[in-house]
């Protein structure tokens, strides 16, 4: 299996700002302007029409918190490739936030 695309740093800086959408997504606890709020929804819009599975895998563990197993044995594939997938998505999600 390949190497996911996305080095550590830039992952942890993912999970940070996925962190903050999710704190406002289950509690309403909002740390962005609206401008940000309106660059993230665009952000999901792009990764759900480019990379689909990557933004389902994405949604689903961060903001719904549904384990990676439970992916896998749903999709019929190992956890490693859908921790792969993942990271991947994180790659594409940073790729898309940081063209603002």
């Amino acid at each position: 299996m390949s190497k996911a695309l996305i080095t550590d740093e830039e992952y942890r800086r993912f999970e940070d700002i996925i962190f903050k959408v999710w704190r406002v997504y289950e509690f309403g606890e909002n740390e962005f302007t609206q401008a940000e709020i309106e660059h993230i929804n665009e952000v999901f819009e792009q990764l759900n029409a480019k990379h689909q599975r990557e933004h389902k895998i994405i949604v689903r563990h961060h903001l719904k918190r549904v384990y990676y197993t439970t992916m896998a044995r749903e999709q019929g594939v190992s956890e490693g490739y859908i921790r792969k997938l993942a990271k991947n998505g994180a790659y594409y999600f940073l790729q898309l936030y940081d063209k603002k």
